[in-house]
């Protein structure tokens, strides 16, 4: 996990780093966009931003559906447990006794 993090944050930077050395080594690069032109000092950043989100929600969504197959698995295996405990309460079997042992 800790190697993740470093990928994680030195990633981060050379998007930052990138986007910066945009700003100021090529401020009038620009994409057309219905909207009008966008930078790509600015697009660069939002596009990792829109994936990072993306890929967040997918993890907590990935997260959410392991916890509810988690309580559904807990769910069945109390079900199984009250049903085997069930099965041996209707079939006691007698433990013989041996007369000449006392009774523990």
């Amino acid at each position: 996990m800790k190697l993740a993090g470093w990928i994680f944050l030195l990633v981060s930077l050379g998007v930052g780093g990138a986007g910066l050395y945009l700003y100021l080594a090529f401020p009038f690069l620009a994409l057309p966009t219905p909207w009008g032109l966008w930078p790509l000092y600015l697009v660069l950043p939002g596009a990792y931003a829109l994936g990072l989100s993306v890929g967040g929600l997918y993890a907590l969504a990935l997260g959410l559906g392991g916890v509810l197959g988690r309580r559904a698995l807990l769910r069945e295996i109390r079900r199984l447990q009250g049903e085997l405990s069930a099965l041996k309460r209707e079939r006691i079997e007698e433990i013989p006794r041996i007369p000449d042992r006392e009774e523990a």
